[in-house]
Order: structure tokens, then C-alpha cells, then sequence
């Protein structure tokens, strides 16, 4: 409980300071890249983003994606030589300076090139072989070192797009950006996701995961850490190689995918067999955000700023217990989908469930999500392909709704899902205002038993009447649960966000800047535009005259949840009302401190500058 304390390094605009201003010049850039014939574009080309650890089979996907295509499209990889494409569909094979392989051109107009040092120059310069090949790209696949976190990626991406638009919104003359991220696929080796899940090893630790190189700059993140950033970020999931798993296990990877990430299509395959039309009709990453942000909006109209510490304090972000069974793509009811496709920075969870199935026992169309009922042929007679999708607009398929809502203002408001059915699993969001006490918190947290199993399905599939898993419960209601995260507001650094992050063995409760409130005026005057909007949805909707923004936000998700014993364990952590006095004035200090330590860096930096002209 004793982060680090660096001036200035509150805000997302802080710690992407470099990544910011890299698409500040790529935005600046645009101007000068964007040929005449990109700028007449009717539509930005859609940028599918592939992420995964090395072994998954993303290469495998890509080749089949490429030797398979039905329009042009383009793909940026770590290594086009690894991607191996049959030399008889190779039209033309460019070198870099190194003499290299840099570039194919296949026969049937497709091309994959190298990335390179800047993502957005490598996707400007595939484009410039658009001219070359005539047809327009259709979409364009970018693949992401095994041990890349897609989050950063989409953040870039956001980036660019409001640089831009601010710039049009001056009265720029400059072309709109030619692309924009459509979806973010991550794809999971299904045999191996459940002991990767409770493996406590670091990525530098499991070379195999990543390329050569690639691991230096993610070598200290833990692997479940990355693991469940690559789920959580995306917007469809692919598991793979459920050839070489049982029905048991990938059962448990589905309802752990589900439970981390509720509006993520999922879908599963052997060798990699899935139709790149699978991925395109899958609903885009824009459209899941807006839909979160429609959401959340509704939330804080319905309930208010949620800083009060009775029933509707405990609310969380469509956490009304609603069971969704909607599989009809024309479906706009933003009930219907909420989930971790818009990432809010300050820890809300969305959740809600989607199991998308068609009803037509004669359907042989494989866009159709069939369930386990109806096994579709990839050429694998011994494996399944099941299809969680939102695309099937054809009537005959008995789409359905079933909804069970529950709308009590009790201090329960989890979200029930398919995962619970099989395995138990639900969530719930925990919130108060006030902060936790530092010395009982670090208690609370040094109770929480690690388990024993190395397999998270064998931990799924423990019951709780045996010994080991009542010796956890007695412990800690804590035990069962298998991902938790968000926002903690601790006592001793009154300014400081901490950020809570738990996945299998690994827990982290690190320093995550400061908080909204300690920021000065001028700092807030100084933010990127993807912050300050950020801040100013956070006026709107969660702060507090007294408290500013500081608050608990933490999401649980786990099997059989004791729920009330959970927020009785927390609740024993926060400061008392007699506590609150003497609280309020380290807190007032502490911002004091902030300030004066600001304002002196500041200061320091103008000296520094004058000196230097």
C-alpha cells in the first residue's frame, strides 16, 4: 500500500504522454499521407486488430484468412516469412533495405507486409499498394506480438480519430483518416487457457508466449495478468484448438471468457477454421462503444451520481440481474448489450450476457450461431464450431427474447448469465465513499487464501462441501473469486487512485495517479482531449462536492459468491464516521502538498528552459 508518488502522472494523459504525442504527428501527418484517391474513399477501410499469445494459432487464422479471401484485404504481421503462404498463390514479393522479405502481393490481390516501428505509418504504407492493385481493401488485419495489450492498441486508434476531428473542427482543410478500428479479435489456445489462468509466472519466465524480442518490453507483466487484457479488450474471442481439448475444458474457457468480457461475441474452432465474413459481421468495436456510453448515460439519469452510501449506492452499470437471450441483429434495445467494448479508465463494469443461437434445425448457413446442437464442418470430423455471433437477421430463425429483470433496490444487483447455469459464476460491483482504513484493508487482503489448483477448471469444478475449498471459505468469502478490479481509495494517500487488479494467483494494488479532484486548474487545463472528456463525464455523473471523484469501484466475478459476506468484509475497512474528521484534513493537506509540489516542477522546468534559450 505504499505506491510510488511522481508529480504530474495523474491522468491517462500522463502516462500515454509519449503514445499522445506519436498520433499527434501521425494526425498531423495525414495531410501529406492521404493520396487523392484515399481522400475520395466514400468509407474509412475497417481495421481488424488480432491479438494472442504466440501459439494460439493467429498465424494459422491469417493464412486461412489470406489463401480464403473473397474481397481484397490487407494484413500487417511481425514476420510475413512466418505466415507461409503457398508460393503457387504469390503474385509479387517485395525486400526492405536489409534485403528482407518485407511485402507479399498474393494472385487473388491481397497483400501482407511487415509492421514496423510506428502502427499507423505501417497501415498508411500498406494503403499506398492500393493504387497498385487497383480494388480497394476491403479491410485491413493487423497482428499484434503474442505479448502486445490490444487496449493500448484501441487507445491509439481513439487517439488519432480526435486529433483529427479537432483539427476538422477548426476549420482544417485536412482529409478524414482513410481507417478506423472495426474490431479487436483475441484468440485463445482453449487446451491451455485454464492452467495458463492459475500459472504464477511472468512472461519473461514463458519465452514461448511471445516472438524473439517481443517479450523485453512486457518481460515483468505476469502471464494471466496479459491474459485476461487480451480478453477483456476484445470484442469477439476465438478459441481455438478445441480439437485438443475436452468438452469440459472449453466449456469452463467459454464461461470464464463470458464472465470477463459479457459483449464479446465468442466463437470456437479447430485449426484456426473461422471465416474472416464470421469476423466482419460481428458487430464494430464503434458500435459497442456508443452503445456502452448510452447505457452508462441511462444509468446515471435512473439513479443519480451514486455517491450515497444506502441501496443505490451499490448499483452497478447494468447490473440488474438481466438475463439476455437476444440473437436478433436488427436488435438496438441498448439493454441488450452493455459490456467492456467502451473501457471506461475509471473502473466501471458493464455487464450483461448475450448467448446467440439459431433456432432452425435445417440452417446450413454457418453465419448462423447453431449452439452444440447443430456442429458445423470445418473439416475436423471430431471438432465443433459454435458460433456466439449478433449477425442473423432472417426471421425463420426464431429469434426470441427472454427476459428476467429484477428491479428491486436491494444491495444484490448481479449479473446472471450462461456461465452461471454450468458453473456457478456471476459478478457484482462493490461501491461506497468513503476510503478504506490502510492497516485494516491490508488485513482484509492478507486473509484472502490462495488456491491450491493449478487448473482453473478444476477449481470450477471443486465442490464446496470438500475440505480445502470450506477451510478457503472460512478464510475469506474471498476465495471463490476468480477476477476482481477497479478503483480503491485508501486513507493513507488521500490523493492517490489505486488500482486493484486480481486474476487466478496474481494480485496487484498498484498506484494509478491521482485522483480527478487533486489535479490543479491548470493540469486540467492541459489535458489531451480523450481526458478531458473523461473528467467531464466524471463531473456529470460520480462526483462528489465533498470528495471529488474519490470513491471504491470494484467489480467481483467468481463461483458461488457470498456476496453479502464480501461487502461485510470490505465494509469493516472503511473509516468509521469519528475517522472522517481527522481524514478530511490529511486529505486537505495532502492536495496542498500536490499542489505546491506541481507548481515548484513547474517552476523549476521554466528556470531550466530560460536558462537553456
Amino acid at each position: 500500500l505504499a505506491p510510488s508518488r511522481r508529480v504530474g502522472d495523474g491522468t491517462s494523459a500522463g502516462r500515454g504522454s509519449a503514445a499522445g504525442a506519436r498520433v499527434r504527428l501521425a494526425a498531423a501527418a495525414v495531410r501529406e499521407v492521404v493520396s487523392p484517391a484515399l481522400a475520395q474513399r466514400t468509407a474509412p477501410v475497417p481495421v481488424v486488430v488480432l491479438s494472442g499469445f504466440l501459439g494460439t494459432g493467429k498465424t494459422t487464422l491469417l493464412k486461412h484468412w489470406l489463401e480464403n479471401a473473397e474481397d481484397r484485404i490487407g494484413c500487417i504481421v511481425n514476420d510475413v516469412a512466418s505466415v507461409n503462404i503457398d508460393a503457387k498463390l504469390v503474385k509479387n514479393q517485395k525486400l526492405n533495405t536489409q534485403r528482407q522479405l518485407d511485402t507479399i502481393e498474393l494472385q487473388n490481390g491481397c497483400a501482407c507486409c511487415n509492421l514496423g516501428e510506428e502502427l499507423m505509418d505501417s497501415i498508411f504504407n500498406l494503403l499506398d499498394l492500393e493504387s497498385e492493385g487497383g480494388k480497394p481493401f476491403s479491410c485491413i488485419v493487423v497482428e499484434l506480438s503474442g505479448v502486445a495489450e490490444p487496449r493500448r492498441v484501441r487507445d491509439l486508434f481513439m487517439q488519432l480519430k480526435t486529433e483529427v476531428a479537432m483539427e476538422l473542427a477548426d476549420g482544417s482543410d485536412m482529409p478524414p483518416v482513410p481507417f478506423e478500428l472495426s474490431k479487436v479479435v483475441t484468440i485463445l489456445d482453449s487446451s491451455t487457457f485454464c492452467t495458463d489462468y492459475m500459472e504464477f509466472s511472468r512472461i519473461a519466465d514463458r519465452p514461448e508466449l511471445a516472438e524473439e524480442g517481443a517479450a523485453n518490453d512486457a518481460q515483468y507483466l505476469m502471464v494471466v495478468e496479459l491474459l485476461v487484457e487480451q480478453v477483456e479488450a476484445a470484442t469477439i474471442v476465438i478459441l481455438n484448438k478445441t480439437d485438443l481439448a475436452d468438452k469440459e475444458t472449453v466449456q469452463a474457457t467459454r464461461a470464464v471468457v463470458r464472465a470477463l468480457n459479457k459483449d464479446a461475441g465468442i466463437l470456437e474452432t479447430s485449426f484456426g477454421q473461422i471465416a474472416l465474413k464470421n469476423i466482419l459481421a460481428q458487430p464494430d468495436a464503434k458500435v459497442a462503444d456508443r452503445k456502452a456510453e448510452e447505457e452508462a448515460q441511462s444509468h446515471a439519469e435512473s439513479s443519480g451520481n451514486g455517491h450515497t452510501e444506502h441501496d443505490h449506492s451499490e448499483h452497478g452499470h447494468s447490473e440488474h440481474g438481466h438475463a439476455h437471450e437476444c440473437d436478433d441483429a436488427s436488435c438496438d434495445n441498448a439493454s441488450h448489450s452493455h459490456g467492456d467494448a467502451h473501457d471506461h479508465s475509471d473502473g466501471h463494469a458493464h455487464s450483461d450476457s448475450h448467448d446467440h443461437s439459431c433456432g432452425d434445425p435445417e440452417c446450413t448457413d454457418e453465419s448462423h450461431g447453431h449452439g452444440d446442437a447443430h456442429a458445423h464442418s470445418d473439416g475436423h470430423a471430431d471438432s465443433d464450431s459454435h458460433v456466439d455471433v449478433q449477425e442473423c437477421t432472417d426471421e425463420s430463425h426464431g429469434h426470441g427474447h427472454s427476459h428476467a429483470e429484477s428491479k428491486g433496490h436491494s444491495n444484490s444487483h448481479g449479473s446472471s448469465t450462461t456461465a452461471e447455469d454450468r458453473f456457478g459464476i456471476r459478478s457484482f460491483t462493490y461501491r461506497a465513499s468513503r476510503p478504506f482504513h490502510g492497516q485494516r484493508f491490508a488485513a482484509a487482503l492478507q486473509q484472502w487464501p490462495e488456491s491450491r489448483k493449478d487448473c482453473l477448471m478444476e477449481m470450477l469444478l471443486e465442490s464446496s462441501s470438500e475440505p480445502e475449498a470450506v477451510a478457503a471459505a472460512q478464510l475469506s468469502p474471498l476465495s471463490r473469486v476468480i477476477r476482481s478490479k477497479g478503483f480503491c481509495w485508501v486513507d493513507t494517500y488521500p490523493s492517490s487512485r489505486m488500482y486493484w487488479s486480481h486474476a487466478g494467483k496474481q494480485m496487484n494494488l498498484e498506484h494509478e495517479g491521482v485522483w480527478w479532484d487533486a489535479l490543479t486548474e491548470r493540469q486540467k487545463k492541459m489535458l489531451d482531449p480523450l481526458s478531458r472528456d473523461e473528467y467531464e463525464r466524471c463531473r456529470r455523473e460520480e462526483w462528489d462536492n465533498d470528495w471529488g471523484d474519490r470513491r471504491q469501484e470494484l467489480v467481483f466475478i467468481g463461483q458461488g459468491l457470498d456476496e453479502a459476506a464480501i461487502r461485510e468484509v470490505l465494509g469493516r475497512c472503511l473509516l468509521t464516521e469519528k475517522e472522517m474528521g481527522p481524514y478530511r484534513t490529511k486529505q486537505e493537506k495532502d492536495k496542498a502538498e500536490l499542489t505546491n509540489a506541481y507548481l515548484s516542477q513547474e517552476l523549476e522546468e521554466t528556470e531550466e528552459l530560460e536558462e537553456f534559450v
